[in-house]
């Protein structure tokens, strides 16, 4: 990690070089590709960069997950308006994404800005914000389903939507608990539509839910209505065989709603995590 520290304010002065493929390939412990997202923004009549790496493939989970995440550019940005900015991104991004539901005392993500565009500093109130935040959320977000998709072992991107809740807190507790059920992700590995799973990850969730009047579609599949089996389970089960999945769970109290990307869990998980010393 020194030689990063090195080169990390190198790379704000020379965004878009190869020099940020170095750096995030020297990153990389399990992962499997360096991770890496970068957008142009323009600002007034100046055109700005904004480039991200990261690292991360195992003990993910929210609060923030297990990985490393440097974000540089060169747009001027107010030091307050930046730490507010990659806070909500972070929420929209790093704090939904669960590979094994594990955690680490070393994620990070940090945020540097030099100002070398020579742009006037944006603010929170600046005609530019909004640009400047959209692209920042593109780029946390790309690099936070990388990390899925790089999981240890996985096969599957698979993303969480649960609504009709009762709060966007119960929301998220619900999609969590689903996210980061082994049962759940080792039946979604082997391609079966196991809904009882899900019902049962929803039961524990803390969440208000009424079985009752719940139900779960994997993709456009609609397998449970109302708490009862709709017969689609085979259907359901085809579906599973793609590469990218989404089951949307909707609860029906509510109008809040939420959604965690994950992967499925595999034998590979076991092998890699039996031979890795940290």
């Amino acid at each position: 990690m020194k030689s990063i520290r090195k080169q990390i304010p190198q790379l704000v002065s020379n965004l878009g070089k190869s020099r940020v493929e170095d750096v995030a390939s020297a990153m990389m412990t399990t992962d499997s590709f360096p991770k890496i997202s970068s957008r142009n923004v323009k600002i007034g009549n100046k055109t700005g960069s904004i480039i991200g790496i990261c690292k991360g493939a195992g003990m993910i989970c929210p609060s923030m997950a297990t990985m490393l995440c440097f974000i540089m550019t060169d747009i001027a940005v107010h030091r307050e308006t930046l730490r507010i900015s990659l806070h909500e991104a972070v929420q929209q991004s790093f704090n939904r994404i669960v590979v094994d539901g594990d955690m680490s005392t070393n994620d990070s993500v940090l945020i540097m800005a030099n100002g070398v565009l020579g742009n006037r500093e944006i603010t929170e109130t600046a005609r530019s914000y909004r640009v400047f935040r959209d692209s920042l959320f593109g780029i946390t977000a790309d690099l936070a389903k990388m990390i899925i998709r790089d999981g240890e072992g996985a096969s599957k991107f698979i993303e969480i939507i649960v609504k009709g809740a009762k709060t966007e807190a119960e929301a998220k507790k619900a999609s969590y608990a689903v996210a980061k059920s082994y049962l759940v992700k080792t039946a979604l590995y082997g391609n079966d539509a196991n809904w009882g799973r899900i019902m049962a990850a929803l039961g524990y969730s803390g969440s208000r839910i009424r079985e009752d009047k719940t139900d779960i579609y994997f993709g456009k599949i609609n397998v449970v209505r109302a708490g009862t089996g709709t017969g689609k389970d085979d259907e359901a089960g085809n579906y599973l065989k793609r590469k990218e999945v989404s089951i949307t769970i909707d609860l029906k109290i509510g109008k809040a709603s939420s959604h965690v990307y994950t992967c499925d869990l595999t034998e590979e998980y076991v092998r890699i995590n039996a031979a890795y010393r940290t």
